[in-house]
Order: C-alpha cells, then sequence, then structure tokens
C-alpha cells in the first residue's frame, strides 16, 4: 500500500474510533509505528487536527472528523448496503429507529444501481416491554457510552427487589436476540445488564475514563457472554443434518456417522443456554460428554415426565 493510500486508510480508521493505539493504526495498516508518526504529521498539514492522549486510555484520536468526505461506496459496497437495506428498514429492533430509517433511506435516494433485494422476514419471541421504552433505553445509554459519561440506574434482578446502580456503560451488545449494557463498575469489574430489567435511566454529569480494550477482549465472544468457563461438550445428533451448517462454539468438530447421524464435539458456555439447546431437540439430541451435564438432562427429563404423568 502506497503513502496516500496509507493516510487515506488512517483517516478512515481514526473517523470510526474514539482512541486508537498507535501500535494498533500499525498493526491494522500493516505498517510500523514509525510511519504513523509520520502520517500523522502529513495529514496535519493537510489541515487535520490529530489529537494523541497518553496513558492507558487514551490514544490517537480525530478532532475534526468532518473537516473532508474520506471516501465514497465503491459498486460492491453499495450493493451490499442495498441488500441488508431492506431487513434494516423493515426489522422491529428498537436499535433501527425511525431516525435511523430515515438516514438509511437518504443513503438509498442517492445510489443509481440496481432494486434492493427482497426479504420476507418472521419474527420470533418478543420482549415483555414496549418497543418506544427499548429504543430510548438504547438511545440514552449510546449518548452516554459516546460522551463517556456514568449513568444512575433503577434495576430489576429477577424475582428480586429494585436496586439503584451507578454504571459506566462501555458497549451495547445481542446475544440471542437479548440486549445487554455491558459496563465497568468502580473497582473496574464488569458488569452485565439486561435492558428489558431497567426501570429507569439518568445521564450524570459525572464522566469516566475510557478503557477501549476492556470489552472486546474481557465481556464478549464470538459466541456470547465471557462470563463462564467454556464446557468440552459432545453430542449425537440425528435427523437434524441442517444443524451441521452452523457454528455454536469454539473449537467445534463434526464427525459423520451416517447420512443422518453425526457427532457434535463443540466448547459451550453457560448452563442455561447448554440446557436449552439440548432440550429444544428432544430425543434428536443425545449427549454424550461430559457425564454431569448427560445426569441433568437426565433429571430434568425425569421431572417433565411427572408433569404430564395422569394420574391412576
Amino acid at each position: 500500500m502506497n503513502r496516500t493510500a496509507l493516510a487515506i486508510r488512517m483517516l478512515m480508521i481514526l473517523k470510526t474510533r474514539k482512541y486508537i493505539k498507535k501500535s494498533e493504526l500499525a498493526e491494522m495498516l500493516e505498517t510500523n509505528p514509525r510511519n504513523i508518526i509520520e502520517l500523522k504529521k502529513e495529514l496535519e498539514t493537510a489541515g487535520y487536527v490529530i489529537e494523541v492522549t497518553n496513558g492507558p486510555f487514551g490514544g490517537y484520536s480525530l478532532v475534526d472528523s468532518t473537516l473532508l468526505p474520506l471516501a465514497s461506496l465503491n459498486e460492491e459496497e453499495r450493493r451490499a448496503v442495498l441488500i441488508a437495506a431492506p431487513f434494516l428498514l423493515t426489522s422491529k429492533d428498537p436499535l433501527f429507529g425511525d431516525d435511523f430509517k430515515r438516514a438509511m433511506e437518504k443513503i438509498l435516494a442517492n445510489e443509481k444501481i440496481s432494486e434492493p433485494v427482497q426479504f420476507a422476514t418472521t419474527a420470533g419471541w418478543q420482549l415483555a416491554m414496549d418497543k418506544e421504552t427499548v429504543h430510548e433505553y438504547l438511545s440514552l445509554l449510546s449518548s452516554a457510552i459516546l460522551s463517556n459519561q456514568r449513568v444512575k440506574m433503577s434495576y430489576k434482578p429477577q424475582n428480586k427487589a429494585s436496586k439503584s446502580y451507578l454504571i459506566e456503560p462501555r458497549e451495547l451488545v445481542q446475544v440471542n436476540g437479548l440486549w445487554y449494557i455491558l459496563c465497568q463498575d468502580n473497582q473496574k469489574g464488569l458488569s452485565t445488564y439486561k435492558i428489558n430489567r431497567i426501570e429507569s435511566l439518568l445521564i450524570t454529569d459525572q464522566h469516566f475514563r475510557y478503557d477501549e480494550d476492556f470489552i472486546v477482549k474481557k465481556a464478549i465472544t464470538p459466541y456470547g457472554h465471557n462470563v463462564s468457563k467454556p464446557i468440552r461438550c459432545v453430542f449425537l445428533i440425528k435427523n437434524r443434518e441442517y444443524l451441521s451448517e452452523y457454528v455454536f462454539g469454539e473449537n467445534q468438530l463434526i464427525e459423520w456417522i451416517s447420512d443422518e447421524t453425526f457427532v457434535l464435539s463443540v466448547d459451550l458456555r453457560g448452563e442455561y443456554s447448554i440446557m436449552q439447546f439440548i432440550l429444544q431437540l428432544g430425543s434428536d439430541c443425545e449427549v454424550i460428554e461430559p457425564e454431569d451435564l448427560r445426569n441433568k438432562v437426565f433429571q430434568e427429563i425425569i421431572g417433565m415426565s411427572k408433569i404430564y404423568q395422569k394420574d391412576e
């Protein structure tokens, strides 16, 4: 990549990140930190303002990210936007509210390629919470994250009395259809809260220092929350060939026994999620390992059978 391309790419990265370390920039641009320093000087000569904040929570930041448009979408990128647009515009997810949909419509109005692909969508389970409230909470928390402000929150854990918390919101994530706010407490520990259990929110005037490495490395994995150790599970699955098309966790292996039966070995997290996965497959899924999980499933089946037994 030539120097001009490196500078443009560096601007694009800075425009989408609040803070980014010099070493991380160098890694993303496949160059060395010394070149990042030189690129910074050249961009500042061209009129951009790049601040450097020292310390573990600092890094490079672009002060005026709207000085010049950085790049237009190429044909493939425009097509990707148009393919995703019908899903986003019809989504019932509260994150994609009216403001987002109006912005998306403006983007589409400026594009002059083939019509978008059409999708048929279906809704799954819905939260027992109105869409407007969920959208309000997501908007407030997003604002607090962007401005690094602490939030006072009234929260009701399941089957417990409500409690008040002062949180440092770091990231909003969606896991298995549920929205969570990931936070650090005053001792820099991880806290995770479900959006649908929040009763009230108030953004305070208190600011906190941003730790850009905290959420990605400590809070979540590509397969869900990183709040428990992974469990190596081995399942015998039959009559569900389509399941072989999915990745359920880390270190996944599939061994076919016949055209309709295979062994799935995978590292999974969260006892509740694992039990849910097993029970929804019914008799088409047998737990081979670990033994204690096999026993838990057996006890659950015994308990379920007692509920449905008729009085003799």
